[in-house]
């Protein structure tokens, strides 16, 4: 692979848009093209991974609307959003419906009449304009949001040995229609993917524990006070008079749930 172009067999030369030389043996190659016309090249890589120093931390992360990732030792990572892109995906899907059902009528008119050179439904070029608009800024919100959760599980994977997240059944989660959209526009699932590859790769240990009751067990005392509403974010605890953060408590229950597993 060059700075500017890459040679593949039997189509020999290609130019790209990334720079730089490839340090590995090129196992396998594919080229796929996606709903914008836009033509990738997906490399498999033989290449000695070394493990990332150790840190000797170990940190317990819960998951939420309000944002991201929630800490135990306190720190928060804010939630995704693309506001901009999802409004524009929704106008331009709006426009691709109303667009393709105008083409669906206009063929069938012409196919009544019998008209010669009838055209099909691909063949509507405004239909097929707001179908590339509307795959475009679905691809950025993608972009987007996968960019965001690769440097929050870069950075804890570098920072942190020990990594203990929620076990959480998402499929079942989003059964409830108020909290589906937030949940699925936040990728828990993609978010803990990442982090159980990245550990694996780098030589760090990931641990996934039961969530049940841990926003409802005080740390401090190990009580547990009873279920919450989610509006409660901050309580006081009846036992030890502790007073929490919802969602650092329940990271740092998770935490000790996890090295208790260890």
């Amino acid at each position: 692979m060059g700075k500017r172009n890459v040679f593949l067999p039997k189509l020999r030369r290609v130019r790209s848009s990334k720079t730089g030389v490839i340090d590995g043996k090129i196992k396998r190659y594919t080229i796929s093209v996606d709903a914008c016309g836009r033509y990738w090249l997906s490399l498999i890589v033989e290449k000695k991974t070394a493990f990332l120093p150790k840190t000797g931390k170990a940190v317990g992360i819960d998951v939420g609307l309000t944002h991201l990732a929630i800490l135990s030792d306190g720190r928060k990572f804010d939630k995704f959003s693309s506001d901009y892109c999802e409004k524009q995906a929704e106008i331009w899907q709006s426009k691709s419906s109303k667009r393709r059902h105008l083409a669906l009528v206009k063929s069938q008119q012409d196919a009544n009449k019998k008209v010669l050179g009838a055209k099909s439904l691909s063949d509507y070029r405004n239909w097929q304009k707001a179908n590339v608009a509307k795959s475009r800024y679905m691809s950025r919100i993608t972009n987007q949001r996968d960019d965001c959760l690769h440097k929050i599980t870069d950075q804890l994977v570098r920072e942190y040995d020990v990594i203990v997240i929620e076990d959480l059944k998402i499929k079942n989660m989003t059964k409830n229609h108020h909290l589906a959209r937030s949940i699925l526009r936040q990728s828990w699932g993609r978010f803990r993917d990442m982090l159980e590859y990245k550990c694996k790769k780098y030589g760090k240990i990931l641990i996934k524990v039961n969530p049940a009751y841990t926003s409802r067990i005080c740390s401090k005392c190990g009580k547990d006070t009873g279920k919450k509403p989610l509006s409660v974010r901050e309580w006081g605890c009846p036992f030890c008079k502790a007073h929490h953060d919802r969602d650092i408590n329940a990271s740092i229950n998770i935490l000790l749930k996890g090295l208790a597993q260890l």
